[in-house]
């Protein structure tokens, strides 16, 4: 497993995360060996490319711009792995995001196709809130206690989701 997370509105709410996701890797261990590569938080890379999209909506180019940042970053380093460790290779990468309803499945697919022909690299398409599926991740996480949140770690999308809560419309 990959962890890179740029977006996250603070380090404390990015290594929470991470931390979960190590958790839960220990948890199943029936799912075998699984390591976990959790990269330095890097906020740096997200705002310069949030830079002039401030305003934009939840959905919106801000967070296009975040995708491609993050399968771009996933990508590259499933490259260099690959070549550095061919007896160890990643066959695919994907991204939990397609889980979100407040994320573009089409968008994401469409950028992991882009960077997959690009690093010659497979991208495994999903939309895994369909068939139930963000359904079945609100059971799974209360069946292991994770951590969940509403809002995708940015400080606009927390902001966003402070909003909802408060009653406020979305502006999708």
């Amino acid at each position: 497993m990959y962890f890179y997370n740029p977006n996250m509105n603070s380090r404390e709410e990015y290594y929470k995360r991470a931390d979960e996701l190590k958790r839960l890797i220990a948890e199943m261990k029936k799912c075998g060996q699984i390591d976990c590569i959790i990269e330095d938080y890097d906020p740096e890379s997200f705002e310069e490319i949030a830079a002039g999209h401030e305003l934009d909506p939840e959905r919106g180019a801000r967070c296009h711009l975040c995708y491609r940042l993050r399968l771009k970053k996933t990508a590259e380093f499933m490259k260099n792995w690959n070549d550095e460790y061919p007896d160890k290779r990643f066959d695919f990468f994907a991204t939990t995001l397609t889980l979100s309803p407040l994320k573009d499945a089409v968008v994401l697919n469409s950028i992991a196709k882009e960077l997959s022909e690009q690093y010659n690299e497979k991208c495994l398409e999903t939309d895994f809130k369909k068939k139930g599926g963000y359904q079945r991740s609100i059971e799974l996480s209360k069946e292991f206690g994770l951590y969940r949140q509403n809002y995708c770690g940015c400080r606009f999308s927390k902001s966003e989701a402070a909003y909802r809560e408060q009653g406020g419309v979305n502006n999708e």
